[in-house]
């Protein structure tokens, strides 16, 4: 695991709705854009970790705080609808015609957003902790996932959540929001964007990471079943926590990344 210190520069930019957003970049060529979990930020999720200082060396890693996440703006009620609208944005600014596009937990489902609207705009697409739903049809099919909780991760939870974050590195993806969740309501909006990609017509290649422990088979059974060029790597022992935070990541999930994009790069 790299131990270099970190050299990503700061920068801010104002989608059309005017609410400003934080990002990071660090490295030159290929862009690969990073999208950060809930309660998270691109440097928590994605540059402390080793993850972007691995991809530097042979791209443009770019890592973006969703709005009311990390040092970005909440922007106006109903803002968590226009991130995947905001990474499209933002590449428009940018004069990003395509890149490699990815995200872990939330990041996914907005990578996912990204897939149902703009795909032509994907040199790949990459998910971490998270994937797309399976159709009613096929769900049945799906072998069952390990059950329990991966042996790092009261570890890492409890280190989460004990250890002050500095304002714009969250890490993220292990806080639990408050009152009761509807979970039959946020699969209902899983499977229908999951439902309005078409996965068969894309050429692009498709990368899924997930901790042994973090449901894989659920995550990336759509994806093995459909994808034209997907690759799917399973993190032993890990879950949704331990396998990105800081201190807790595998090598394995560095390099997998490395070699995927690298290998797909122009």
């Amino acid at each position: 695991m790299s131990t270099e210190p970190a050299t990503w520069t700061d920068h801010y930019f104002c989608v059309s709705d005017g609410t400003k957003l934080h990002w990071v970049e660090m490295g030159a060529g290929t862009p690969v854009i990073l999208i950060h979990g809930a309660g998270g930020s691109a440097v928590g999720n994605w540059f402390v970790n080793g993850i972007a200082p691995a991809l530097a060396p042979t791209n443009r890693v770019i890592g973006l705080d969703m709005r009311g996440h990390g040092l970005s703006e909440a922007g106006p009620e109903g803002g968590r609808e226009k991130m995947a609208a905001d990474v499209v944005e933002f590449m428009d600014a940018q004069g990003i015609d395509k890149a490699h596009i990815g995200g872990y937990s939330m990041g996914g489902f907005v990578t996912a957003g990204i897939l149902a609207t703009h795909p032509e705009r994907f040199l790949s697409a990459s998910f971490g902790g998270s994937g797309l739903v399976e159709t009613e049809e096929w769900s049945g099919s799906v072998p069952p996932d390990r059950e329990g909780q991966a042996p790092d991760e009261a570890e890492a939870t409890a280190q989460f959540r004990s250890r002050p974050s500095t304002p714009g590195q969250e890490v993220g993806n292990a806080g639990r929001p408050p009152g009761p969740v509807d979970r039959s309501a946020f699969l209902a909006r899983q499977r229908a964007l999951s439902a309005s990609i078409d996965l068969a017509s894309l050429d692009i290649p498709i990368l899924a990471v997930n901790g042994e422990f973090d449901r894989p088979y659920a995550k990336t059974h759509r994806l093995w079943r459909e994808a034209r060029n997907f690759t799917n790597v399973v993190l032993p022992g890990k879950g949704h926590l331990s396998a990105i935070m800081r201190g807790f990541i595998p090598q394995q999930y560095i390099d997998a990344m490395v070699a995927f994009i690298t290998t797909n790069n122009p």
